[in-house]
């Protein structure tokens, strides 16, 4: 009787679980959603005058894509030739570093009062540009560690639908609520700082934790040891590449915190999709995997340390000043 009764709750059990993972609300709705929402808080704390600036002074702009386009493939290409790793961990490395920034540095600049600006000018200007420029340097990943080559296409129309709608109009609408009802806008930021990271996280780990997945991607705990040492190099890497290459050019501390984190952090569910879908390659897709376990932490403790912005930990959770 204890065997079977063990047997009929892991079976219920597994069914529960199965149904959980048959839904795609956390990927398909609340993420576009919680990106679309942090996009409008960060447009409530912006003006047409921040953009105007940005590109009448181009310098930080072009500054941070060189830190993106040239300086972070070169460390991440250095990294994976010294490490005694399979080839394939090699290419996943260095697709990691090619892939434009990812939501969460928009999501930190904007709780580290960054350069918002230039935060959103980088993202979209980067994810166009990533179009040509990951099948390209993908490719010579490729033919050095593995003599092979890859038909990689990227949608453009989807990419175009992604920075519009989640991007540019949420970023839109928020400088035209702040330019006509600035009460409103004053009053809301603070709550936005609060539920922001929050849903964030809930959509996040709803699409990773609770969702089925097309692709299953192994891991086991020596691919674990073996890859975050080059993960961890790499990401500190381009956290100081980023931060330091702004501040040899004379930007300010701002700008140059921004960039250090767009450097920093990347569209790393872009880097899975590419190594499994399209290369087919779960093992490819272990170091993107890792890196986003542990980057916003790192990377959040980096831009803390660089802005000297006071955290105010206790009132997220009180309401209290501290």
């Amino acid at each position: 009787m204890p065997n079977s009764f063990a047997i009929i709750v892991t079976t219920k059990l597994q069914n529960k679980f199965l149904l959980v993972l048959e839904t795609t609300f956390f990927s398909t709705i609340l993420l576009p959603v919680s990106l679309a929402f942090i996009m409008l808080g960060m447009g409530l704390s912006l003006t047409r005058k921040d953009f105007a600036n940005i590109f009448l002074r181009p310098k930080a702009v072009l500054v941070g894509l060189a830190a993106q386009m040239l300086a972070l493939p070169v460390i991440a290409f250095s990294i994976a030739w010294i490490f005694p790793v399979p080839n394939e961990i090699k290419v996943g490395l260095f697709l990691i570093a090619i892939c434009p920034g990812g939501a969460t540095s928009n999501l930190l600049n904007y709780l580290l009062n960054g350069n918002l600006a230039l935060c959103v000018s980088l993202t979209t200007i980067n994810s166009f540009i990533t179009q040509a420029s990951i099948p390209l340097l993908l490719n010579l990943a490729l033919r050095f560690f593995m003599h092979s080559e890859a038909d990689v296409q990227l949608s453009f129309v989807e990419t175009l639908k992604h920075i519009v709608l989640i991007t540019l109009v949420p970023v839109i609408v928020g400088i035209v609520i702040a330019h006509y009802y600035p009460r409103f806008s004053e009053k809301t930021r603070k709550p936005m700082k609060q539920v922001m990271p929050a849903l964030m996280a809930i959509a996040l780990l709803g699409a990773i934790i609770l969702e089925k997945k097309d692709h299953v991607v192994e891991m086991t705990t020596s691919d674990y040891i073996t890859i975050v040492p080059m993960a961890l190099l790499l990401n500190a890497g381009a956290l100081f590449a980023g931060y330091y290459i702004a501040k040899w050019s004379k930007l300010s501390k701002k700008s140059s915190v921004t960039i250090s984190l767009e450097v920093g952090l990347h569209n790393t569910v872009l880097a899975i999709y590419i190594a499994t879908a399209l290369l087919k390659s779960p093992t490819m897709a272990l170091p993107a995997i890792i890196y986003a376990m542990f980057t916003f932490f790192t990377s959040a403790a980096f831009g803390i340390w660089k802005s000297g912005v006071k955290v105010p930990v206790k009132s997220l959770f009180t309401g209290k000043k501290e």
